[in-house]
């Protein structure tokens, strides 16, 4: 009777020899990376190359669509683990190179506030150097971008988040303009706002998209938007393009 009882439990979740392999090779890689960021901790290494270092190698283990890094970031700096001078560093590394949950805000606001005055006011400076002459007014402000759209392709439910909960521009307008219309939506706009340093945590005049990130309105950043473009469906791309952009779509969200 035992014998036809346990032939009839089917097992659940029994991995293949491959995806043994695999998850035997994550956990042995996050075990060995999780082991040099407490080491880093414990010696009180204020270094951002050496912690962006260990979290890009753990983000890469993950995978960018994973937000296990992400959870990681936040374990270790809620329990004072990650140093305050290097926080908001790491925390842009991981928004850049791998997903993040709703909780992004919360933590970019609390590097940015405990960041010590010290390490904010060469942050400042280097940004100042960085944005002064192209981009930044000579009242010290700075236009930025940001592309939303509605409903892509005209038929999937979906839409970018309220520009007061948005924290990702751009200083150039194209980037805007081509992740507004990306996905050849029902309706693709531009928002143009203005910026005072006080409100930006990281900017990039070095990359191709221009990357800057504010601290959104709903969490106390002040900038404001001052005009709003939207953007004609003939600009949006050839019938070649739509076709390529609706199997990147699919690929990436309908998996």
């Amino acid at each position: 009777m035992a014998d036809e009882k346990e032939k009839a439990v089917k097992p659940i979740n029994v991995l293949t020899p491959d995806e043994a392999k695999f998850a035997d090779y994550v956990r042995v890689r996050t075990e060995k990376t999780l082991g040099d960021i407490r080491a880093l901790a414990e010696e009180g290494n204020k270094d951002p190359e050496e912690w962006c270092r260990c979290f890009s190698y753990l983000g890469r283990t993950y995978g960018r669509d994973s937000d296990e890094t992400f959870k990681w970031y936040k374990y270790y700096y809620r329990n004072g683990m990650i140093p305050k001078e290097v926080a908001l560093d790491v925390l842009i590394q991981v928004y850049l190179t791998c997903s993040v949950d709703q909780g992004f805000a919360n933590m970019l606001v609390k590097a940015v506030r405990e960041m010590p005055e010290e390490t904010r006011a060469q942050r400042e400076k280097e940004m100042t150097d960085d944005l002064v002459g192209k981009y930044m007014e000579d009242d010290g402000t700075v236009k930025v971008y940001r592309g939303c759209f509605e409903r892509p392709f005209g038929t999937e439910d979906d839409r970018t988040r309220p520009i007061e909960k948005a924290c990702a521009f751009s200083l150039d307008k194209n980037t805007a303009k081509k992740y507004a219309t990306m996905w050849f939506p029902e309706k693709a706009w531009i928002y143009e706002g203005r910026v005072k340093l006080s409100d930006i945590a990281y900017c990039s005049v070095y990359d191709e998209e221009k990357t800057i990130i504010l601290i959104p309105q709903f969490k106390g950043g002040q900038w404001t938007i001052e005009n709003t473009e939207e953007v004609p469906e003939s600009e949006y791309g050839s019938e070649d393009e739509k076709k390529e952009a609706r199997a990147d779509y699919v690929a990436a969200f309908k998996h």
